[in-house]
C-alpha cells in the first residue's frame, strides 16, 4: 500500500521535473521552484526509476496501476538519461538519447503529472469512503 502511494507521489514529483519547462512558460511564479527541483533532476530520475521497477516485482497479480508504473518509468528515464555521461557512452549516441529524451520530456511529464494525481484522488476516496 505504501509503495503505490509513494509511486503517485514520484509520478508527481518527476513529472514535475520532466514538465517544467512547459510549466514555468505557463506559471512563471513556480521558477524558484522548478529550478530547486531541476538542480536534483538525475537523483529523482533514478529514485522514480527504482519506485517504478520496485512496484513492478511488487504487486504481482494484485491490482496495481499500470499506466502509473509505465509513465513512472518513462518518466525515470526521461529523468536519468543524464547518467550516461558518468558511463563512459559513446557521445553521439548521448547526444542521441538527450534529443529523444526532451522530445518526450513535457507530455511524459504532463502525463506523468495527471496520473499521479488522478492515483490519489481514487485511493483518497478509497480510504474515505468507509467513513461516509
Amino acid at each position: 500500500m505504501f509503495l503505490k502511494w509513494l509511486l503517485a507521489v514520484a509520478n508527481l514529483v518527476g513529472g514535475f521535473i520532466a514538465a517544467s519547462a512547459y510549466i514555468t512558460s505557463k506559471m512563471p511564479t513556480v521558477a524558484d521552484f522548478s529550478k530547486t527541483l531541476t538542480k536534483s533532476k538525475l537523483p529523482i530520475g533514478l529514485t522514480v526509476l527504482g519506485i517504478s521497477i520496485i512496484n513492478i516485482f511488487n504487486f504481482g497479480t494484485e491490482y496495481y496501476p499500470k499506466l502509473s508504473l509505465i509513465f513512472g518509468l518513462l518518466t525515470g528515464i526521461v529523468l536519468s538519461v543524464e547518467i550516461l555521461s558518468t558511463l563512459g557512452v559513446d557521445e553521439d549516441i548521448k547526444i542521441k538519447a538527450i534529443d529523444i529524451s526532451d522530445k518526450f520530456s513535457v507530455p511524459c511529464g504532463l502525463i506523468s503529472i495527471i496520473l499521479g494525481i488522478i492515483f490519489i484522488l481514487v485511493r483518497f476516496l478509497n480510504v474515505i469512503e468507509p467513513l461516509l
